[in-house]
């Protein structure tokens, strides 16, 4: 034991350095934060969090087109510019440039690439992707924005035989009035109709652009190449999702669609509505991800506001990140995958350019919600990874109608299977037997699926983005 003690005596003699006393800091001595390169701002205290919150896979990349059928990216590439394009330095798509349309009155103008590609390609069955950004008063003003397929003649003598189909409708509902981001969209080939005879769709040589405005008192937007993208689907793809967390819903449509072994989406939000009274329950989120095989994808954590004490537009760009990172490590903690793809909230859409980057950085793709009836379901590729366009099932915008399968549920199926692209319905409390109609339109709906399977598949996200 002497020894022991003269050891311990000599080993600290040693460590303290001659001169000195050695200081010991109480127990209690309060700990500040380390500055760190990954918060640009300091967060507040309560909104430390990782930037990244637990495991993602990498953001969602866009698809590599096939062909170029009209490359737009500089003026002086253009056959016959109209006079109000010009090269704009800010936010390039291409390089140091965006093409950018300035519209004052009305009058089309034509975008034609000053030559056609090297030979010709089949584009039956494949999808048209182009490329826009609205920089101010895109929606309501943009009257048309028709893509034009040809097979013969060329930029300098178009000729009167081609393939059209006039984006102007998507472009205005998924990209508003305002500036935002550069955004894409694909369109079904099939979707195309012809004008005169028509193109030959299995020898496209090069695309044009008409755009026009509706209105006298003007718009602009930039614009980019119309490409061709592989269609990845053989046959249809159909999502049933739902919000909120609504458990009568949740339980009618979890018995409806294990009878034939199909698979929801369900979007939490999990500080703003798990555990709380008229939600779901954690352990119902478990049942529903282990035994039955849904997907539980990301929506909030604890607000959906954009504004107003906490809302997400007015706390700093750090605590945004943390906000989601947050979800993603709560996620993760209950065993619960699928939340590297999102949806946005009620006050937080796909137009709010403050919120973007932090779903940019979370998610790999992003789900929005759209009231009414869709012309052209979604496509695989998704036409913009972070815009999916899923139709609402008509809570908010249809009710209680009687015919809400034939009219609507039904016909964004049948849609979906002749375009072999995604049908895309999100439900909220439809379900839970205060609509009378809607529990016999959706086992009317599931018994239609199933005997469609040769056609199209009830799918998840993470099916098509994760095989």
């Amino acid at each position: 034991m002497k020894r022991l003690l003269l050891g311990l005596a000599l080993l600290t003699a040693s460590a303290t350095p001659p001169g000195l006393a050695q200081t010991l800091a109480p127990g209690t001595a309060p700990l500040t934060a380390i500055p760190s390169p990954d918060w640009p701002q300091q967060p507040a205290d309560g909104d430390k969090a990782p930037p990244v919150g637990g495991r993602i896979h990498q953001r969602y990349r866009i698809a590599t087109p096939t062909a170029v059928l009209a490359s737009f990216d500089q003026v002086g590439r253009l056959t016959g510019a109209p006079s109000d394009v010009s090269d704009v330095a800010a936010d390039p798509l291409y390089g140091d440039t965006r093409l950018t349309l300035t519209m004052n009155g009305f009058g089309s103008r034509m975008l034609r690439p000053l030559t056609t590609m090297a030979g010709p390609v089949n584009a039956t069955g494949q999808l048209v992707r182009i490329w826009t950004k609205p920089i101010a008063n895109v929606d309501p003003r943009l009257g048309t924005y028709k893509i034009r397929l040809y097979s013969t003649g060329g930029p300098a003598n178009p000729g009167a035989n081609y393939h059209e189909f006039n984006a102007a409708g998507l472009i205005r509902e998924g990209q508003k009035d305002k500036e935002q981001r550069w955004g894409s969209f694909t369109i079904p080939v099939s979707a195309f109709t012809p004008v005169g005879s028509g193109a030959d769709l299995t020898a496209l040589t090069w695309a044009m652009v008409e755009a026009a405005p509706n209105n006298s008192a003007g718009m602009t937007m930039a614009v980019g190449n119309v490409e061709l993208v592989a269609n990845a689907l053989t046959k249809a793809k159909m999502i049933i999702a739902f919000d909120d967390q609504y458990p009568n819903t949740v339980n009618y449509a979890a018995r409806a669609m294990a009878r034939y072994g199909f698979r929801g989406v369900l979007y939490v939000s999990a500080a703003t509505d798990t555990g709380k009274a008229g939600k779901l329950q954690v352990a119902q989120l478990k049942t529903l991800h282990d035994n039955l095989g849904w997907q539980i994808a990301s929506q909030a954590w604890s607000t959906e506001n954009n504004s107003g004490p906490g809302g997400i537009d007015v706390i700093t760009a750090d605590q945004r990140t943390a906000e989601m990172a947050r979800l993603r490590n709560w996620q993760n903690a209950l065993g619960l995958t699928g939340g590297g793809h999102g949806s946005y909230f009620s006050n937080v859409g796909v137009t709010d350019m403050i919120a973007y980057p932090m779903f940019r950085q979370a998610f790999r793709s992003m789900r929005a919600y759209y009231f009414g009836e869709f012309g052209q379901v979604e496509t695989y590729p998704w036409g913009d990874p972070m815009r999916i366009r899923a139709m609402g099932a008509g809570e908010f915008q249809w009710g209680n109608n009687a015919s809400i399968y034939t009219s609507y549920w039904k016909n964004h199926v049948d849609r979906a299977m002749a375009q072999k692209g995604v049908g895309f319905l999100v439900f909220h409390d439809g379900l839970s037997g205060a609509l009378s109609n809607w529990q016999p339109a959706f086992d009317q709906l599931m018994a239609y699926l199933d005997a469609n399977r040769a056609v199209i598949d009830v799918v998840t996200v993470e099916d098509l983005e994760n095989p």
